[in-house]
């Protein structure tokens, strides 16, 4: 099986050439100007890009596909999470597998690898979250070390009452022992108590709608979080890396922690780039609502600004879907299922807000969306990059394509997107994975289950 990609533009976060890309089975053989029909092997399928950008495969490095509480599971499961991420240019994503009581990590890592084995349309890695510390943790941490199945952890400094937050007095233990294996240490930082707090000087009130969301998770609980964190990182002397900061003065925090010399790394969303919390006072607010809570226009403002200063690595999605049926059932903030669809509008989004709206180039866009989170993750080159020998995952971009979104569009179990009515202009239109052409013009016509679980490499941050 091969392919001919003729006259795109490829573009990395290094260069913009125009170039044809030969794919030989699942990988790029050659990269290079005008090939020559005579090298061409007999049933190579050809594609004229006409001038399209050729982006390497978009990497979605925070989603949350079918993921389970007692209560309920998100709409999307690992099949229309990753066909709705593929349409949107997503060949890899990033999703997370739970610290499971009664399970070590290895089991708790196998059961994940399952429930995504068969499913999925693209391929995937796993982050490990850790809610607690137990005896035998450090040797389950160094065999998935060892065997290359994760190189990042998780942790919450929230969420004490879903038994999701770590005690603060079992970081140090956790970090020296993610350090020393060389595992990074991700972190969804929002100080608890502080939170708790604020709550408890509201406890007159019998309900909190939406808008309140904000008032009781407002910006200075990121900013302490993050400075807690970071210090101990930098004390330590060991990277860290914060998930979807939201905020201008978490934003505030991460100059601080680099200030006095730490190795600390951001990832955003692009709802807290675009989106503001006046959506909260609408009617079926329940649309725009997760955590990290959506902050005001100067917030958008101050992460368009970390970015275009290097100091906002990463833009993913924290697709967390759930149906608006399952959104609108609680209107209590305290109560409300957090999290939105993200992973198939991510790519046009950026594009579109990023690179047509002036706060940074093409080449930027790859690097943010692709090529960084490959290196901190550990799956470059093999993802990330369209050097001849890699994966062949790509994403054709027309940049010509406008799109008004809207939730018949989406292809999330979700059915709606908080997105709707915002005109983009550029769309992909068509998604290679492996050598194998997955969506093309809109539709999806790539296979159930072709999708692999991919082994990590140390993150470039060690």
């Amino acid at each position: 099986m091969s392919l001919l990609l003729k006259n795109g533009i490829l573009v990395t976060n290094e260069e913009i050439k125009k170039s044809d890309i030969f794919i030989e089975g699942e990988k790029i053989k050659t990269v290079k100007e005008n090939f020559n029909p005579k090298e061409i092997p007999k049933g190579c399928q050809i594609i004229n890009l006409e001038g399209k950008y050729v982006f390497p495969g978009i990497i979605d490095s925070h989603t949350h596909y079918h993921l389970k509480s007692p209560k309920i599971t998100t709409a999307d499961d690992f099949y229309s999470g990753s066909v709705s991420a593929a349409l949107g240019g997503v060949t890899t994503f990033i999703d997370y597998s739970d610290q499971m009581e009664g399970y070590s990590l290895v089991e708790a890592i196998i059961n994940r690898q399952e429930e995504a084995k068969g499913e999925t349309v693209i391929d995937f890695s796993l982050h490990q979250s850790i809610y607690s510390l137990r005896s035998g943790m450090q040797e389950e941490l160094k065999e998935l070390r060892k065997n290359n199945i994760i190189n990042s952890l998780k942790i919450f400094t929230t969420y004490k009452k879903y038994g999701c937050m770590l005690k603060e007095e079992y970081w140090e233990k956790l970090f020296k022992m993610a350090r020393d294996l060389k595992l990074l240490i991700t972190v969804h930082a929002e100080d608890d108590k502080l939170i708790k707090k604020i709550e408890m000087s509201y406890q007159n009130l019998n309900n909190f709608p939406p808008y309140f969301h904000p008032i009781l998770r407002p910006p200075e609980t990121e900013y302490s979080a993050i400075l807690k964190v970071g210090n101990l990182a930098n004390l330590l002397n060991m990277p860290i890396y914060i998930v979807h900061l939201s905020s201008e003065k978490g934003y505030k925090a991460i100059k601080e922690i680099k200030k006095r010399g730490g190795n600390i790394f951001v990832e955003t969303a692009p709802h807290y780039l675009l989106l503001t919390n006046d959506l909260l006072k609408k009617e079926k607010a329940q649309k725009y609502f997760m955590t990290p809570p959506l902050r005001e226009r100067k917030d958008n403002e101050a992460l368009w600004l970390g970015i275009k200063n290097k100091d906002i690595n990463v833009i993913a999605t924290d697709h967390c879907s759930f149906t608006i049926e399952q959104k609108l059932s609680e209107n209590n903030c305290l109560e409300i299922l957090a999290g939105i669809p993200g992973s198939e509008t991510l790519l046009p989004l950026i594009y579109t807000a990023g690179v047509r709206g002036g706060h940074f180039d093409v080449k930027t866009l790859v690097a943010l969306l692709s090529t960084n989170p490959a290196k901190i993750f550990g799956l470059y080159p093999q993802k990330g990059s369209l050097k001849p020998g890699t994966d062949a995952d790509i994403v054709v971009f027309d940049q010509d394509k406008k799109v008004t979104i809207s939730d018949l569009q989406q292809h999330s179990a979700a059915n709606y997107t908080p997105y709707a009515g915002i005109e983009v202009a550029g769309y992909p239109v068509m998604t290679i994975l492996r050598g194998n052409i997955i969506v093309k013009d809109g539709i999806f016509c790539g296979q159930k289950g072709i999708g692999k679980f991919v082994k990590t490499k140390e993150s470039i941050l060690y």
